[in-house]
């Protein structure tokens, strides 16, 4: 695996990881109890913790891109293996 793949490995985990960390622990600000200015939706987020899940879905995406390319480099998978795995035949 050259650097160009883990780089587009560790993107597109670090984006998917994102995506599935921003709902979590986010309260309105009505369930904070804010006050909400006028005009303002009632449900937007008080609080968003974009820091924390940034540093999250850095961590995350860093041990599956490790993952992925120790299984690369080892060849524990390969092309010749998942054709026998799904039975497709040359």
């Amino acid at each position: 695996m050259n650097i160009v793949s883990a780089f587009v490995v560790f993107s597109v985990t670090w984006f998917l990881a994102l995506y599935c960390l921003l709902p979590v622990g986010v309260r309105s600000q009505e369930e904070a109890g804010d006050e909400v200015p006028e005009g303002a939706m009632t449900g937007a987020p008080s609080k968003t913790n974009f820091r924390k899940k940034a540093i999250g879905a850095t961590i995350i995406s860093a041990i599956v891109t490790a993952t992925i390319w120790y299984i690369v480099v080892e060849r524990i998978i390969t092309l010749d293996k998942l054709d026998q795995f799904f039975g497709i035949e040359e």
